[in-house]
């Protein structure tokens, strides 16, 4: 029996600051998902810390205006997560960001949301590490942007899970907001001892393990969420991730063919279907699967446009391998991988494609 959030709310007479709260959680732990990069030098402690100001402009009566939408901040690279709701002519604030890699989601009332990768680094602020971006979409583009899987319905299950194990999940949403890492770690065990059943905090501590490159520990957490509900989405994607990022081609093949089935629109299930076709060395599969990534995401932080290299590469079309190492340069221009992939550029162009590997090696995902 799967019921609405807003049932859920009014049976249990909570204020209207508990149900944003609630609303916001539930909303969260679907956004997360793997496969995510290990922590790298890019969040340092002396890091700038970057603001991101963004606003959203959606065709007319896209949503009821007395509703407002949701922004969800997912890092990537480093963990983190923050939500905000838009004002009423879309514009939302994020401070103090680690420059890195996130995963945005723009949450639209009526059970739809976007949901693409950005850069958020150095050369895209200006002088006073500000970073503003618009995200304007027409009826056409919204239509082609839209996810429409169910993002406001719980489950049977999810209403089962105590207040107090919801508490300790809202205070490891806080924790992630503000970096603290390990303390949001131990609200989200306390969250699972209270409520086994609690796949929203198991896919967290999950991502968790997996940003820190415990990836055994990744799938630990990830099949456990899906023994308690096998039809859950994100634990599925994820231990296709975390399958991947331990070499276990074969099993993340299977995986990641049940994701990207039931989700076929997905940026995460076709980056990562595509990378296990290319583990397993069906280049044909992997390039449809991965170009079929970059027309959902271009900016993938699966960075797609360098595994489609490989495979051009190594079928000895180096113009194609130019024009995706080139688009990886102009969507990723901070990216640690960026110095490699020039010279990378820089051998094609000259011909030297044959001593040696023309592509950087890269970390697992």
């Amino acid at each position: 029996m799967r019921v609405a959030i807003s049932n859920l709310v009014n049976s249990r007479s909570a204020s209207l600051e508990q149900a944003r709260l609630f609303v916001l959680a539930v909303i969260a732990a679907l956004v997360i998902s793997a496969p995510i990069p290990p922590l790298s030098g890019t969040a340092q402690a002396k890091t700038r810390l970057l603001r991101f100001d963004g606003r959203v402009i959606l065709p007319p009566h896209t949503y009821s205006p007395k509703k407002r939408l949701v922004i969800l901040l997912h890092g990537v690279d480093t963990p983190y997560s923050g939500r905000k709701w838009a004002g009423p002519d879309g514009r939302f604030r994020f401070s103090n960001l680690v420059p890195g890699i996130y995963s945005l989601a723009i949450y639209i009332p009526e059970d739809r949301q976007i949901v693409q990768t950005l850069d958020l680094t150095p050369s895209l602020a200006d002088a006073k590490g500000r970073i503003q971006r618009n995200f304007v979409y027409d009826e056409r583009t919204l239509e082609s942007h839209l996810m429409n899987e169910p993002q406001s319905i719980v489950s049977a299950r999810q209403l089962s899970i105590p207040a107090k194990a919801r508490a300790e999940y809202m205070k490891a949403l806080r924790r992630l907001e503000r970096r603290d890492v390990d303390r949001a770690v131990e609200h989200l065990k306390r969250a699972v001892e209270s409520a086994p059943q609690f796949v929203e905090a198991l896919n967290h501590l999950g991502t968790i393990a997996f940003q820190r490159s415990d990836y055994a520990a990744a799938e630990r957490h990830f099949r456990q969420a899906l023994e308690q509900d096998p039809e859950s989405y994100e634990p599925l994607v994820n231990l296709g991730g975390a399958l991947l990022a331990q070499g276990r081609s074969r099993e993340a093949l299977a995986i990641n063919l049940h994701a990207q089935n039931a989700r076929p629109r997905d940026a995460l299930a076709n980056a990562q279907l595509g990378l296990s076709y290319f583990a397993v060395g069906d280049y044909e599969q992997a390039i449809g699967y991965l170009r079929a990534t970059e027309e959902l995401d271009p900016g993938h932080f699966s960075n797609p446009q360098i595994t489609l290299a490989e495979i051009y590469i190594r079928r000895s079309d180096t113009d194609a391998a130019r024009r995706e190492l080139q688009a990886f340069l102009r969507l990723h221009p901070d990216s640690p991988h960026a110095a490699g992939v020039r010279a990378a550029v820089e051998r094609i162009e000259s011909g030297n494609t044959q001593s040696g590997p023309v592509i950087p090696p890269r970390a697992p995902l």
